[in-house]
């Protein structure tokens, strides 16, 4: 079997993966807060690990992939009651519009998606444990972590704890021991939601929810835990904590974390006026484009959104569905050795895995051999799978006002008159394609087709 290789966080360096147990591998990421509509900067995450799971899935049989939905936290707190709707409302509502984005995405759902306010016993479970260990203390209503009583605290964020302190910008709480240590459990305010607890009536910090889940789908010790890279710190360093005062053990073998997406080369922010939500984009372009953006890029590198690779993403897929098109069968049992399985063994090297998909198009169109077109087409869709692409029935369909079959018809007919100089006709049959939404591009290989939208 092929070797897969990670980059972990943890180390700084390119690992060769080896699983705790072969026969299951456990994988965790971070998911949404829940308060408000994803932007495009959350899909990343969700479409690179969808395709680790995929991976996982395929070289090893079988993964549990936990991916959480946070539904306690201020930022909901306040938007529900900017809203004037109950919680329940307004989670229930923004899970749902979640779900849709995911499934346009074409992202398989995890095998485990816990909500936090579902595992408040695990978390207070955790919590009196590291009292007991004395890695937390109770301080009015509240417990802290204490945390220059792990030795190794920053082992991930390549941090040092006297870098930590918090600097002027930052209220330290009077009732803590140190001022780096952090909340795992704080008395609820009037109106927010709470829970019964041996501190009082409250609510969980932020950070023992991924612990409290991570540990009950996934065990103590699992493979991997992936997010973004912007939860390094302090959310996945604290986690790391919480787990060793705990159990006194690593939480996670692999940390796997994945880049920031910028929208013309600048981050998004409420003050720039530039998030985009995945809810506007998805109604713009199909959600596979999209998909095929997320991937183009590295997973480690800064993505940079433009106009211009969304444009790029879908001339891309109308050539592989169009030379999908020209397959008489898909044959479903092939034998091929898989290269954009190796590319993504390589680190999840996503833009090499597509380049192979686009040499084999390139292949498609070139040969005249129908056996061999089909045999090539069935390496393709087989290959795109696992980057959950080439999925759609009707891909051009969708958009065109004219059937495949009159496409292709018209298309002939045009060689036919250009090879017979009749350049005249072959002039009326592309007007006439174009007044019908599809554009014709002249390749050394023939035409190539695609439909362009209004």
């Amino acid at each position: 079997m092929i070797s897969l290789y990670l980059y972990n966080s943890l180390t700084n360096k390119l690992e060769k993966f080896e699983p705790i147990d072969s026969s299951n591998i456990g994988m965790y990421a971070c998911g949404p807060t829940v308060y408000s509509s994803p932007h495009i900067g959350n899909a990343r995450p969700l479409v690179v690990f969808d395709v680790l799971f995929r991976l996982l899935k395929k070289l090893y049989g079988n993964a549990t992939y936990v991916r959480n939905l946070t539904d306690v936290d201020d930022k909901i707190n306040k938007r529900a009651f900017e809203r004037n709707i109950s919680i329940k409302e307004l989670t229930d509502e923004v899970i749902a519009e979640f779900h849709r984005s995911t499934d346009q995405l074409n992202v398989l759902p995890p095998i485990y998606e816990p909500r936090a306010t579902f595992h408040i016993k695990e978390m207070l479970d955790i919590i009196n444990l590291l009292i007991k260990n004395e890695y937390a203390y109770v301080v009015e209503g509240h417990v802290l972590f204490r945390v220059k009583k792990l030795s190794n605290y920053g082992q991930l964020s390549k941090r040092s704890v006297e870098d930590m302190i918090p600097g002027s910008r930052v209220e330290v709480a009077p009732y803590k021991e140190d001022p780096l240590d952090f909340v795992l459990w704080k008395p609820s305010k009037e109106n927010e939601p709470s829970w019964d607890s041996p501190f009082g009536k409250g609510r969980p910090g932020w950070h023992i929810e991924c612990s409290a889940m991570s540990s009950k789908y996934l065990g103590k010790q699992f493979d991997i835990h992936a997010g973004g890279q912007d939860l390094i710190f302090p959310h996945h360093e604290n986690e790391i904590a919480q787990n060793f005062g705990a159990f006194g053990c690593l939480m996670a073998n692999y940390w796997v974390h994945n880049g920031l997406l910028l929208v013309n080369n600048q981050k998004m922010s409420k003050s720039l006026g530039n998030i985009i939500s995945l809810d506007e984009i998805l109604q713009k372009y199909d959600g596979e484009i999209i998909r095929y953006v997320l991937l183009s890029s590295h997973y480690q590198k800064t993505l940079n959104w433009t106009d211009q690779i969304v444009n790029q993403a879908k001339s891309a897929l109308d050539r592989f569905y169009g030379a999908l098109d020209s397959a008489t069968e898909i044959y479903e049992d092939i034998d091929f050795e898989s290269k954009v399985t190796a590319a993504l063994c390589n680190n999840l090297n996503t833009p090499l895995a597509l380049q192979q998909l686009m040499e084999i198009s390139d292949q498609i169109y070139k040969t005249d051999n129908q056996t061999e077109k089909n045999r090539l087409c069935s390496i393709l869709k087989k290959e795109a799978e696992i980057l959950g692409l080439l999925m759609r029935e009707n891909w051009f369909q969708k958009d065109a006002k004219l059937s495949e079959e009159e496409i292709a018809k018209l298309l002939r007919e045009r060689t036919k008159a250009k090879s017979e100089k009749n350049f005249q006709r072959a002039d009326e049959i592309r007007s006439y394609l174009l007044e019908n939404k599809i554009k014709i591009e002249d390749t050394k290989d023939g035409p190539v087709w695609k439909v362009i939208s209004d």
